[in-house]
């Protein structure tokens, strides 16, 4: 009965400039990105080759952000309403979100791997076709499930402001040690392949002169800065989360400041996370193509060569 006296207040709640940017911004994002991995995911299935690798990651791309995205309607309604679906739906939609987005993340670094081999080390590549890939798929959805487990036991509905709200609800010793494995499991470790990966194939590309260093620059700076301006702001918030929890007692007035601070960017930080979800297919769909161009003409230019040394 209470829940339903929580619920019924909530929806005369005025909404608030924090919680209306934020549910304007993932309205966006659900009416260009959830057509928008579809068209990819329809693209892909019509041209698909078993053989190739790419496109298997492109398609496991916009699978995932289409399976974050179609959540979307829900966390606007509870944004502005409160939650009214019960805590057993909770801990579902927060598990199905933070798997497609640890999928997502763990795609974009294994493509990144993937292009540096495959452009500079073929036969390396080669050796994992078939078999090897189709495991390599396997593994990413496996770590992507586990890495998400624990939002099932931490996850329930509490009453922030006056308004449910479907949130991590656990002790705060737990709460600190899953946020430094969010933030260690779905940014750092996953930053630093990206950016090792792409450094390295930049690296080496110049060194053939074979490749447009400018394109190649260009392509490079564009992947590794779109991942972090849009991954960044929601690993803040959880560093201001983990410090609010350790300050709580010993310095009240940061914690105030901070918690003040993270009331008013919480939810916008969190929305930058699914407009990448938006754009993420173009994206590698653009920097793929441009890819295979480069890996194409190089070995072009290098037949070239040999044949003049001839």
């Amino acid at each position: 009965m209470q829940h339903l006296n929580s619920s019924s207040s909530n929806s005369t709640v005025s909404w608030s400039t924090d919680r209306v940017a934020p549910s304007v911004v993932m309205g966006l994002c659900w009416l260009i990105g959830v057509p928008g991995n579809i068209a990819v995911v329809v693209v892909i299935a019509r041209n698909f080759k078993k053989e190739n690798f790419t496109l298997k990651l492109m398609m496991n791309l916009a699978v995932s952000d289409l399976l974050c995205l179609i959540t979307l309607p829900v966390w606007i309604y509870s944004l502005l309403y409160g939650w009214s679906f019960g805590p057993a739906l909770c801990k579902f939609v927060s598990y199905l979100v933070y798997c497609s987005l640890y999928a997502s993340v763990l795609t974009v670094t294994l493509m990144s791997v993937q292009r540096y081999l495959t452009v500079l080390y073929t036969q390396c590549w080669a050796r994992l076709r078939g078999t090897g890939e189709r495991v390599l798929l396997v593994c990413l959805w496996v770590l992507a499930c586990l890495f998400a487990s624990p939002n099932i036991p931490t996850r329930d509905i509490v009453n922030k402001r006056n308004l449910m709200r479907c949130q991590r609800s656990c002790t705060d010793e737990l709460k600190v040690t899953v946020l430094l494995l969010e933030t260690l499991l779905g940014f750092f470790i996953p930053f630093s392949i990206l950016v090792t990966s792409y450094f390295c194939l930049h690296k080496k590309v110049n060194q053939t002169a074979f490749f447009s260093s400018q394109r190649m620059t260009k392509l490079v700076t564009t992947i590794v800065v779109t991942f972090f301006i849009f991954w960044i702001p929601v690993h803040v918030i959880n560093m201001v989360d983990i410090s609010t929890t350790l300050l709580k007692t010993s310095h009240p007035d940061t914690y105030k400041s901070l918690k003040s601070f993270r009331r008013a960017s919480g939810d916008i930080s969190k929305a930058l996370v699914f407009i990448n979800s938006c754009i993420n297919p173009f994206l590698y769909a653009f920097t793929s193509r441009n890819l295979r161009s480069n890996a194409q003409q190089t070995e072009e230019k290098k037949a070239a060569t040999q044949t003049s040394n001839v």
